[in-house]
């Protein structure tokens, strides 16, 4: 009995010490990867081809660092402080998905941003870039924007809200409904009011956006015209006096504006 008790205190230690270990292992790797980012944002102007820590390198240094990092679920539970104070991090209320964005490109107005993803279920993690490659010149990287609001819409649903600008004196919201499914996080093809998701532009002074109530789960937002001076259109927009809303119903967002 008294080797059985002995056993059983070991096992606990030692379990203990692993666990300890691992944090502590996981603290280090988000120092490490806030210092890589530190030196990309250090050498962000640096597009030397043959130079051996030229931004890119730094960059894709950094990605692969992260995804690897995020891959193994015990990093699930780590705040990430040290990467927190160089890029964004937000969590789902539960808890179950996380999204890290940063800025890729070297200022001025239009900005790249990038994000991955982190998705926790079963005592497993799953990762991979949220920033989708294949936009086109018809949907211009609308998906380029700093991910910095997560709702819990459903169980395993996700409604995403990110910001974006392109410069010309713009900016805009988009709004994304990620689900998750074998293994990898996806945008619903055709929730909003049958797109793939909400984009809200608009001219940067103004100062409006669109709003989720997450009581009765509706999203409005002012509609926005072309602006016109001397029946010319300026290139920007303004707000038409009416207020857009669409209705979360049957898994999509339909609109029901009167």
């Amino acid at each position: 009995m008294k080797n059985i008790v002995v056993f059983i205190a070991f096992t606990v230690l030692l379990s203990c010490n692993t666990k300890i270990s691992s944090q502590t292992d996981f603290k280090k790797k988000d120092i490490l990867l806030s210092e890589i980012y530190t030196k990309f944002s250090d050498n962000r102007h640096d597009y030397a081809a043959t130079a051996n820590e030229a931004r890119d390198t730094i960059l894709n240094r950094f990605k692969k660092t992260l995804l690897t990092t995020l891959s193994n679920h015990e990093s699930a539970t780590i705040p990430f402080d040290s990467l927190v104070k160089t890029i964004h991090l937000t969590t789902s209320k539960d808890k179950k998905l996380r999204i890290f964005s940063w800025d890729e490109l070297n200022g001025g107005t239009w900005h790249i941003y990038n994000s991955a993803y982190q998705y926790n279920e079963n005592n497993n993690s799953f990762s991979g870039f949220l920033r989708l490659e294949n936009d086109n010149a018809q949907n211009p990287l609308f998906t380029d924007i700093i991910h910095f609001e997560i709702e819990d819409i459903e169980p395993n649903a996700y409604l995403v809200k990110g910001y974006g600008t392109h410069g010309s004196g713009q900016d805009f919201y988009v709004y994304r409904l990620l689900n998750f499914s074998d293994g990898k996080i996806l945008d619903c093809n055709t929730c909003f009011d049958g797109k793939d998701k909400l984009v809200f532009t608009k001219s940067r002074a103004d100062k409006t956006k669109p709003i989720f109530d997450t009581k009765t789960k509706q999203i409005s937002y002012p509609e926005m015209v072309p602006n016109l001076k001397d029946g010319e259109d300026t290139g920007f927009t303004e707000q038409s006096g009416k207020i857009i809303t669409l209705n979360y119903e049957n898994g999509t967002f339909v609109n029901s504006t009167n």
